[in-house]
């Protein structure tokens, strides 16, 4: 269906062993104690033998499958004023009603199954079908049903991949069986024969050497008046052998692979919000306005492995006799919300469980004033989170409790005091939550030199440490102590802090001095904070590029857009460039949204996930809504060489960029390859040299890279590529990790972000007047004032005479510098302080001579400082490359 998938730490590439990837492969070949798992898949298929040696004979008619009405029912959208259920196909664009996290588009020809309370949005067969499975066929969108009869367009359902090991079916025919104006059921028939799903079978198809090529069909199943979806499975198995999918082996076939992290927080009644094992009833997403459950009547579903926002569950299984149409209510989906307590009481309807009794409540904070957007936590006496609510903007709410029982309610909204939780027992209908006073910072910063307001980052730090949030909650604290790592892009912002102690930190990335001071915040006061800061550091002429960031558009990544932007405009990043799995984004248009353009200029780009041979950069790319995957380049079935072809192919004639080219596993391009820097060769069917650069430094600094990238760019120099170096944050959370840590700084000549151009950037990444920044700055001079990426030409003793400096502001500093030539270190030198500060500043003259037995000479400089980035970016080194400046006589 229409997703995208993962990255560098995708769940495929984070588990580099074969052992860890039959995780997915469900034992394959090895036992489940080999796994890192706790789940069973399966590998093929068990049976109860041969038939002794007879011939045996299959008298099932050819066609089996019915296939029904091309379109269904005229007008889906009246079942609910005619009480019933319906099944049509979309035949125009009035009936299309897009889901609410703009990814996998509904479109004309797909089809509609509605009754009074729920729509379900399912997929045609084939043509442009986004996300992994390709195939079609599959859920668009889990919708609540609005007064006027059509979906509410609050789903926020992405992809949940469901197969028989690695295959699903391909469709032949999607059709409406039954379209509902009976008042009965509305059928909606997907029918074809199971096929490996193309990306998994290139990367996985060996460890999974049955295939079961099934005829098959999917029947979606909506009766009036219901809240969820039955998805009705049956195979035909004409051969003379049992097909056991899971019912009397340890091992099981039918998989759920669900990509809804980016937009929902997955959960089980055994295990809350954390991490599940072994058995559970069903599995939830909290989407927030919309939710759904996933349920397996006939039996539990058992937890397979949870990596990089991929869950992967294991059904129960089925029994398919020989010479038999099997059919079996294969899963339920049931869609619940507002939240998890709202999708909670929906799972109890339809499973027909005891209700759990409505409690009403109001939430104020210590000022007796009603609190609006806070999390309010059902907590059981072992601890277990039984439910979950937001407060409306009046500060009301609703939960429910299970009968007899005696629970908790706790509610908790970040920088309020915590709250112990008030005990709710059985019978009671209104409980009203009251916060202990809090205090207010009022935080305002302008530019020392202008009196302007900054883009900042703002960071408070309690001196009496910030209480962790138990797992099973579901809410995240912020790392390294913070309570805030707040993004203000207007230079104010009001935030509510417990009373106490308080260290404040503000900052605006690398070229500007931070301001950090203590304030105590008294209860019920407001304290006012003004900061200047000033910019020290000299980068006329440049900006900075991050080529790797991610966002709620990479099913590995939950941070939203806008988020994102704000990071990396606070952190003082020029370019921020979109990077999602198999999916293309402009970050401009939320730049220009916000009022940044004076700030950041946004490009697309996408991160390319082959899940064979390594991920790239490609950009900039255009956005085409109307293309497989928003435009994103497609790799299955291809091998580099072809796929290079294609990507140059483009009329943006985008940079190829190999990320992370020595990750584990089959991340990355050198190491899938197997790259060998001394023959300059990789394996013939994989390795091509048609790219522009590599991502030397991700999230790291030089010494990190020093024996893997940095040597594989040097060798590839030495064998006279000309291959630029990079360095990018691939950031997927900024709670942890950071946008622009390292950054590629270019020479524009200018320090316009509105006059940059995607493909004046893309024509400057290509020049190799690059610098690397992991918060040092530097610039390199040739005799002729050559940059990076340029000849410069040595005078006759066969030696040239480099400037180098390095700058950065006072919280952080270099110390030394590395002359590098043609791969190898020539020399290694302190840096030189030169001017009066505020910034720390150096000017390095450098001797460079060839070696006039090389076929072609280059230097390259790095710099480097002891200690590290804190306070801004805690554990990260300071750092800085320069791209290869090239010498000749």
């Amino acid at each position: 269906m229409r997703s995208t998938l993962l990255s560098r730490p995708f769940f495929f590439t984070s588990i580099p062993t074969v052992a860890a990837m039959l995780a997915l492969a469900g034992g394959v070949g090895c036992s489940d104690e080999s796994t890192s798992t706790t789940g069973t898949g399966g590998g093929g298929t068990g049976g109860a033998g041969g038939s002794g040696g007879s011939t045996f004979t299959c008298t099932l008619p050819e066609a089996v499958f019915e296939v029904g009405s091309d379109n269904g029912h005229a007008d889906p959208f009246g079942a609910k004023a005619a009480g019933q259920a319906r099944a049509g196909r979309i035949l125009n664009a009035d009936q299309i009603v897009q889901p609410a996290h703009d990814r996998q588009k509904i479109r004309v020809g797909d089809f509609w199954l509605v009754n009074d309370k729920i729509a379900v949005a399912v997929e045609d067969k084939g043509g442009k079908s986004d996300g992994y499975t390709r195939f079609g066929g599959e859920v668009l969108a889990l919708d609540h049903v609005g007064d006027d009869g059509r979906p509410k367009g609050i789903s926020y359902y992405n992809e949940t991949m469901m197969g028989l090991l690695i295959e699903a079916i391909e469709p032949s025919s999607v059709t409406v069986l039954k379209d509902g104006s009976d008042g009965g059921e509305a059928i909606l028939r997907v029918a074809g024969v199971t096929k490996p799903i193309p990306f998994i079978e290139g990367t996985f198809g060996a460890l999974f050497p049955n295939r079961f090529n099934l005829e098959a069909a999917l029947d979606y199943v909506l009766k009036p008046g219901a809240e969820k979806v039955t998805l009705r499975y049956s195979v035909i198995n004409r051969g003379p052998d049992v097909l056991d999918f899971g019912i009397n082996k340890p091992s099981k076939d039918e998989m759920f692979g669900f990509f809804h992290y980016s937009r929902s927080q997955m959960y089980t009644k055994e295990f809350g919000f954390g991490d599940a094992t072994g058995l559970v009833e069903w599995v939830g997403f909290d989407s927030g306005p919309s939710s759904f459950a996933l349920r397996t009547p006939d039996g539990k579903l058992e937890y397979g492995i949870k990596q990089s926002g991929f869950a992967l569950f294991w059904g129960p299984g089925f029994i398919s006799d020989p010479c038999t149409v099997t059919t079996h209510d294969h899963v339920e989906l049931i869609v619940g919300g507002p939240g998890l307590d709202g999708l909670g009481e929906a799972v109890r309807r339809e499973t027909g469980e005891a209700a759990w009794a409505e409690v009403k409540g109001t939430l104020k904070d210590g000022n007796g004033l009603p609190l609006g957007g806070a999390w309010v936590h059902e907590v059981g006496d072992d601890g277990a989170e039984l439910s979950r609510t937001t407060t409306a903007a009046d500060g009301t709410f609703v939960l429910h409790t299970p009968p007899g029982k005696t629970v908790k309610f706790v509610p908790q909204k970040l920088g309020y005091p915590t709250h112990n939780g008030t005990e709710v027992a059985p019978g009671t209908a209104a409980v009203d939550l009251t916060f202990a006073p809090h205090a207010v910072l009022d935080i305002t910063v302008k530019d020392q030199g202008s009196n302007e307001p900054l883009p900042v980052r703002i960071q408070v730090i309690p001196a009496a440490g910030v209480p962790a949030t138990p797992e099973q909650r579901g809410v995240l604290d912020e790392v390294n102590g913070r309570l805030y790592q707040e993004f203000s892009m207007a230079g104010a912002s009001t935030l509510v802090v417990p009373p106490g102690d308080h260290h404040i930190i503000i900052s605006r990335g690398y070229e500007w001095e931070i301001f950090e001071t203590d304030v105590t915040a008294e209860a019920g006061k407001t304290v006012n904070v003004n900061a200047s800061l000033l910019r020290s550091v000299d980068t006329t002429g440049r900006m900075c590029a991050d080529f790797h960031i991610h966002s709620h558009q990479s099913a590995d990544s939950n941070d939203p857009i806008e988020h994102k932007v704000k990071g990396a405009v606070a952190d003082g990043l020029d370019i921020p460039i979109s990077s999602e799995h198999e999916w293309v984004v402009d970050f401009q248009p939320t730049v220009e949204a916000l009022g940044l353009q004076k700030w950041a200029r946004g490009l697309a780009n996408e991160e390319l996930t082959t899940f064979v041979w390594g991920h790239f950069g490609i950009g900039p790319i255009t956005p085409n809504d109307d293309a497989l995957n928003r435009g994103a380049v497609e790799w299955i079935g291809k091998n580099p060489p072809a796929f290079f072809d294609d990507v140059r192919a483009h009329p943006e004639n985008p940079w190829i960029i190999v990320n992370h080219p020595r990750s584990t596993g089959i991340g990355g391009y050198f190491s899938a390859s197997g790259y060998d820097r001394d023959t300059d060769k990789g394996k013939a069917d994989l390795w091509s040299d048609n790219f522009d650069a590599i991502e030397a430094f991700n999230d790291s600094d030089f010494e990190k890279n020093r024996d893997s990238t940095v040597a594989d760019w040097f060798a590839q120099l030495n064998f006279g590529h000309k291959f630029w170096a990079v360095g990018s944050s691939d950031s997927h959370h900024l709670r942890t990790s950071p946008v622009g840590y390292p950054r590629t700084c270019f020479y524009f000549g200018h320090d316009d972000p509105t006059l940059l151009t995607p493909s004046g950037v893309r024509d400057v990444v290509k020049s190799g007047d690059g610098i690397v920044s992991g918060g040092l700055y530097m610039t390199v001079s040739g005799p002729n004032n050559e940059h990076p990426g340029q000849m410069a030409t040595v005078d006759g003793s066969g030696e040239a005479v480099f400037v180098v400096t390095v700058e950065s502001p006072s919280w952080f500093s270099g110390d030394t510098l590395e002359v590098i030539v043609n791969g190898k270190t020539v020399s290694t030198e302190p840096l030189l302080p030169i001017g009066n500060g505020p910034s720390n500043k150096f000017m390095n003259q450098v001797t460079v001579a060839i070696d006039p037995n090389a076929e072609r000479n280059w230097v390259v400089f790095h710099a480097k400082g002891e200690g590290d980035l804190a306070p801004l970016h805690p554990g990260r080194k300071p750092f800085a490359v320069s791209n290869p400046v090239f010498l000749k006589k």
